[in-house]
């Protein structure tokens, strides 16, 4: 009978872990976004890419900076069929008081019980501070006029690392990136050439 149950575990742990390999289906999922909207990543199939983006809270400057970034390249990403979808740890009340860039196109989805970042396995072990973190907190400063305050949009868990999915129409994750810190968003610009790659 343990021989049984241990056989189960480790092939739930596989299962888990083939899930978020390059080339496996996207674990699906169906939540509310900030503005009560429901999404269902599988309704995305055959229609269009998906790029998961899995921040931390809403007044993380590392955070606000990534999504700046994003929305500035928002046209480029547009032309390759994208959906984008940006996972916060920050509860919807804390979002709404949030003010995005001007003609923000992308949708914001609360999950303070981090029941999406389980999910992809986006743990909170690696929000370790490292030289990357220092140097994007200089790189903030350029960001500050861009920068929007949020109420108790500092309140989350600091130790939670960004990470992001890019998933293809046929709803298999194409690539993915895992911070090692805190900080560690990777390059919009690479995130674009990879979504060029993607079928349309």
């Amino acid at each position: 009978m343990k021989k049984a149950i241990l056989a189960t575990v480790i092939l739930m742990l596989a299962g888990s872990a083939l899930a978020l390999a390059i080339g496996a289906p996207a674990p699906d999922f169906k939540v509310t976004d900030w503005k009560g909207k429901e999404l269902k990543l599988s309704e995305n199939i055959g229609k269009q890419n998906v790029l998961l983006v899995f921040s931390r809270y809403i007044g993380c400057s590392y955070c606000q900076m990534f999504i700046i970034d994003l929305h500035n390249k928002r046209e480029e990403i547009a032309a390759t069929n994208t959906k984008v979808l940006i996972v916060n740890l920050s509860p919807k009340e804390t979002l709404d008081k949030y003010e995005p860039p001007k003609d923000f196109s992308f949708d914001l989805i609360p999950d303070p019980e981090r029941k999406l970042y389980e999910l992809y396995g986006v743990k909170m072990d690696q929000g370790q501070v490292t030289g990357n973190v220092f140097w994007q907190s200089l790189r903030f400063l350029t960001y500050l006029g861009r920068y929007e305050y949020v109420d108790k949009g500092l309140e989350g868990a600091h130790a939670q690392p960004p990470a992001v999915f890019v998933i293809g129409k046929d709803g298999k994750i194409k690539n993915e990136h895992i911070g090692k810190d805190m900080a560690d968003n990777p390059k919009v610009d690479m995130i674009v050439a990879e979504l060029k790659k993607l079928p349309k």
